[in-house]
């Protein structure tokens, strides 16, 4: 069956686009849209919808603009997001029909250095056809901070200490609440950082993070000596009812190596009770080599991280994975 597809501005659609969601097991999304869209709209995003030959929406996929820096220069890289296909239209050449007119419009418009994109499983051959590269693998790491047994406990508390005892100079941690915290003063990438960062900003906390900034949002800032500017900071979504904390943020000086921050993160995770950090990156990356050398444990849940550069600068980046710095905040799932 025939498709015809546009490229549009979603609010118009909004109701459209939200029951398309719902029918097909998504309830959560509304209220994404609701949080997201709009100021994604604002900075450059654009949606893609197909309708079938009754006018019925069929489809729909965006592509959010987002800013990064690398070797100290800016970078546009251009996120895909919620892809929906409806059922009667799950069959290969329609979704490979549309994705092929995503990548055409973003390369026509000149303004987006290189797609990317975390697929799930039933999108990734859509990718693979559309000459999209796999940059790495997005993994899980988690470190395990307290235990309430007490024999397992004190030994988490011996392997904590042998990582202080290993690690470079430590630096005082301060918590923040976020509520109020000065989240801005850590939005652009340190300006002397060679590694692909992103720019920050509240909207994507917003969007990203429901409800922030809410009680279980803080914040922690880094500091060499007492009194002086922090040299990096840490956004962290406090214990779910698992105990497990979330690392979404991570913003370090490049002379700052995440082990001096690790006791003083580790003392303060305690000191609230969490049993488990989470964080997820490019398991090629070298942010994800220092996790794994700080006692983090990669775990077996993994995603393809999809790519194709439009520029010079876009082959440049793609080509760098070991300098991605990334988080499931950049991402889509």
């Amino acid at each position: 069956m025939s498709v015809t597809i546009a490229a549009v501005n979603a609010l118009p659609y909004a109701a459209e686009i939200k029951q398309l969601f719902r029918s097909h097991d998504r309830p959560e999304f509304p209220d994404f849209f609701d949080r997201t869209y709009p100021s994604a709209i604002g900075n450059g995003a654009t949606s893609w919808i197909a309708r079938d030959p009754a006018g019925r929406l069929a489809m729909h996929i965006a592509c959010f603009p987002r800013r990064f820096s690398f070797q100290s220069r800016g970078v546009v890289a251009g996120l895909m997001v919620n892809l929906m296909v409806a059922a009667e239209h799950r069959t290969f050449f329609p979704a490979f029909t549309l994705i092929q007119r995503v990548v055409r419009d973003v390369k026509a418009r000149g303004d987006i250095d290189l797609l990317y994109a975390d697929p799930n499983a039933e999108s990734r051959a859509l990718l693979r056809g559309t000459r999209f590269v796999t940059l790495g693998t997005m993994q899980r790491y988690v470190l395990p901070v307290r235990h309430r047994q007490l024999v397992v406990d004190l030994a988490l508390r011996s392997f904590h200490a042998l990582i202080q005892v290993a690690a470079p100079r430590q630096v005082r941690i301060i918590p923040h609440d976020a509520t109020g915290f000065r989240a801005q003063a850590f939005a652009a990438p340190h300006a002397t950082s060679n590694r692909f960062v992103a720019h920050h900003d509240r909207e994507l906390f917003v969007s990203r993070l429901a409800g922030y900034p809410g009680n279980r949002d803080w914040w922690i800032t880094a500091h060499r000596d007492p009194g002086a500017d922090p040299v990096g900071a840490m956004l962290i979504r406090a214990p779910d009812a698992s105990a497990l904390a979330v690392l979404h943020t991570v913003r370090l000086a490049p002379d700052l190596p995440l082990a001096a921050v690790l006791p003083g993160l580790v003392t303060e995770l305690r000191r609230r009770e969490c049993e488990r950090i989470q964080v997820s990156t490019i398991a090629e990356s070298d942010f994800g080599h220092s996790l794994r050398r700080c006692g983090f444990v990669p775990r077996s849940e993994t995603l393809p991280l999809f790519a194709m550069p439009f520029t010079k600068r876009g082959e440049e980046c793609v080509g760098s994975v070991k300098d991605w710095e990334i988080t499931e905040l950049e991402c889509d799932r």
